[in-house]
C-alpha cells in the first residue's frame, strides 16, 4: 500500500486518485454508477499518461527513424503464438485455442515461443533482458516486446495464446492488408486515448507503426523499473500511429467489440442461437485463462462447452 501512494505522488496522481474514490463512494454507489465512474477514471488516468508519456518520449525516439527505409515484405503464412513455459506446461484451454489456430489456419507455419526459443528468433536489448532477470519487466510486459521484435523481423501474425479461431474468413481478409490491429472504436468513435490492441496483429517486416512503438518502449525501459499504467503498450503504439497517421488510416477499422462477446458468456447456459449468431459476425475470439470461478462451475455452460472442445 505505501508503495502505492509512493508511486501516486510522483506520478503527480494522489489526489486526483483521492478525490475518485471518494466519489466512488460517496457519489456513484450502486453497480452501473461505480462500474462506469471506474471506466471513466482508468480512461482519464490513460490520458493523462499518455500526454506525460509522450511529451518525455516521442520528439527524441522519432528524430532518427531507420526503419523507414528497410523492405517491408509480406509474410503471411508467418503466426507467430507465445507460452513461455512450452505448450506442454500450459493450460487446457490455451492448448484448446493454439489447436483452434492449427486447425483453421492449415496452410499458415505456427510458430510456438518459449523461454527456451525466442533467443533463436530474436536478439533483445541488454537492459530489457536484465529487468527481465530482477523480475522488473513480467511476461506480459516482456511478451508485448518479443511481438513487436518478431512482427518487425520477420511479419506475419501475432495471435495470443488465448484466442480462439472457429474460422478463417477474417484472416483472408487481413492476409490482404499491409497492416491490421483490432480498435477500440465504438458507436461511431473511439473513446479511449488508446487506438488499437496488440493481441491480434498482421504486418509486413519493418511496419513503421510496430518499430517506433518498440523503440519507445525500449527507451521507457530504460528509464523506467516499473510499469506506469498497465496498458503502457498500447499507450506507445497509440503514439506511433498518430505519428503516423496516413498509413494507420489505410487500415480497416474493425472493433474488438465482437471478438469479446464469448468471453463475456462464458458462465451463461449455452444457447445455439447465440453462439450461431456470434459466429456470423466474427470468428475470432479473445478469451482468458483467468475466468472466475463462478464462470467455469456451472454446467451445460458456453465454458463447458469450450473445455469439451466443441465450440471451435
Amino acid at each position: 500500500m505505501a508503495s502505492k501512494v509512493i508511486n501516486k505522488i510522483k506520478d503527480r496522481m494522489l489526489l486526483g486518485s483521492i478525490y475518485d474514490n471518494i466519489m466512488l463512494k460517496t457519489k456513484y454507489k450502486g453497480e452501473h454508477l461505480s462500474f462506469n465512474y471506474n471506466v471513466m477514471m482508468g480512461q482519464k488516468h490513460r490520458m493523462l499518461y499518455y500526454k506525460r508519456l509522450k511529451k518525455e518520449y516521442l520528439a527524441k525516439v522519432s528524430a532518427n527513424r531507420p526503419w523507414e527505409n528497410l523492405e517491408k515484405r509480406d509474410n503471411n503464412d508467418q503466426v507467430w503464438i507465445c507460452w513461455f513455459q512450452g505448450l506442454e506446461a500450459a493450460p487446457e484451454l490455451v492448448k484448446i485455442c493454439v489447436d483452434s489456430v492449427k486447425k483453421h489456419l492449415p496452410g499458415k507455419k505456427i510458430t510456438i515461443i518459449t523461454e527456451e526459443n525466442y533467443g533463436d528468433y530474436v536478439e533483445m536489448p541488454r537492459h530489457i533482458l536484465e529487468k527481465k532477470k530482477a523480475g522488473i519487466i513480467s511476461y506480459t510486459y516482456f511478451s508485448d516486446l518479443v511481438r513487436l521484435e518478431l512482427l518487425t523481423k520477420y511479419g506475419g501474425y501475432w495471435i495470443d495464446s488465448t484466442v480462439l479461431l472457429t474460422g478463417s474468413k477474417f484472416v483472408e481478409f487481413t492476409d490482404k492488408m499491409d497492416f491490421f490491429a483490432y480498435s477500440f472504436y465504438y458507436f461511431g468513435f473511439n473513446p479511449e486515448i488508446m487506438t488499437i490492441n496488440n493481441w491480434f496483429m498482421k504486418s509486413k517486416t519493418n511496419n513503421n507503426i510496430l518499430n517506433l512503438t518498440k523503440e519507445l518502449l525500449y527507451a521507457y525501459w530504460k528509464d523506467y523499473d516499473r510499469d506506469l499504467n498497465y496498458f503502457i503498450n498500447m499507450l506507445f503504439m497509440t503514439m506511433a500511429v498518430d505519428f503516423y497517421k496516413e498509413e494507420f488510416e489505410k487500415m480497416p477499422i474493425v472493433s474488438q467489440v465482437n471478438a469479446h462477446v464469448l468471453a463475456s458468456y462464458m458462465g451463461e447456459e449455452f444457447d445455439e442461437l447465440k453462439w450461431e449468431l456470434l459466429k456470423s459476425m466474427t470468428d475470432v475470439h479473445k478469451l482468458s485463462n483467468k475466468f472466475s470461478e463462478k464462470e467455469t462451475s456451472g454446467e451445460n455452460t458456453f465454458y463447458k462447452r469450450l473445455m469439451a472442445r466443441e465450440l471451435d
